[in-house]
């Protein structure tokens, strides 16, 4: 019988036992671009992630510094903290005097941090508050602009309907509120909101140009810019104490927050003035006299 030789199922590629192909330049090529493309999407997913966890830090800030201004109150039969200014008239979120040397032109971040401390733990409120980390969001871009070039640390003011500051007749509103009694609806209206000044500190409360009408609802054009640092939201306090969250729609509120924590001048920033984001606002707002 003839003997036949059965092939190999395998034949032997004739390399010695054990040495793998190396891959080629071509091979290795598209792994580092497929690579490159899942970075490229996946970064701004963890990037927005990581701001919706510091917008948690925020609210629970925020929650700390509302129990603080009603503490505030009870002890002084039911007047609102009032609007602390220094002896040239400037306010620091319309309730402490502002760092000695803002906005910092020429100190070191550290410099300007230890003197924005400082003035925190001279505000009326560290008596309730006692650890005034409280008054800064982690998600707050401005501490990593350099001093004098919109270097800011604390990230919250009062809203001006809440014993603000009486410039031009308090901003057009007339009037505020500086006791309990002032407020009809504390669920809906505002004591203080994340902020965002270009100037080196929050300067005074944040304010709306108010235009009251006697034959009907008042309106408002606006001024302030809005901080944006929670992939655009944030975060306000009211006067019953609880916090919550506005997503913003309309572009030029949010461009106007985006550009102030660059430290970019964006006072009267052009948002809309009726939808969504305009009413949230103005059905908040509540002030003596308003309809």
């Amino acid at each position: 019988m003839k003997n036949v030789q059965k092939t190999p199922a395998f034949a032997p590629t004739g390399k010695p036992s054990g040495q793998t192909t190396a891959f080629t330049l071509i091979e290795l090529l598209v792994v580092i671009i497929i690579i490159a493309i899942l970075a490229a999407l996946l970064l701004p997913v963890l990037g927005n992630a990581k701001k919706k966890g510091q917008q948690t830090s925020c609210v629970n800030n925020e929650k700390q510094f509302t129990l603080a201004l009603s503490m505030y109150a009870d002890d002084y039969k039911d007047r609102f903290l009032p609007y602390a200014m220094n002896a040239s008239g400037t306010s620091a979120g319309g309730f402490y005097q502002p760092p000695l040397n803002a906005p910092f032109t020429g100190q070191t971040m550290q410099q300007a941090y230890n003197e924005c401390i400082q003035a925190l733990k001279s505000s009326l409120l560290t008596v309730y508050v006692k650890n005034v980390a409280i008054f800064h969001c982690p998600g707050d871009t401005r501490i990593s602009q350099p001093p004098g070039e919109g270097y800011a640390y604390q990230s919250y003011s009062k809203t001006q309907n809440y014993a603000g500051d009486s410039y031009d007749n308090y901003w057009g509103m007339g009037a505020n509120c500086e006791k309990a009694g002032d407020v009809l609806a504390p669920s809906m209206t505002f004591a203080i909101v994340e902020d965002c000044d270009w100037r080196g500190f929050n300067e005074g409360t944040w304010v709306v140009n108010w235009i009251l009408n006697a034959n009907g609802p008042g309106s408002f054009t606006w001024e302030d810019p809005l901080a944006m640092y929670h992939v655009n939201v944030n975060i306000w306090g009211f006067a019953d104490a609880h916090v919550e969250s506005h997503q913003w729609k309309d572009q030029a509120a949010i461009t106007g927050g985006l550009q102030a924590a660059k430290g970019v001048q964006v006072e009267g920033f052009p948002a809309a003035t009726s939808g969504g984001d305009y009413d949230y606002v103005r059905n908040r707002l509540r002030f003596p006299g308003w309809q």
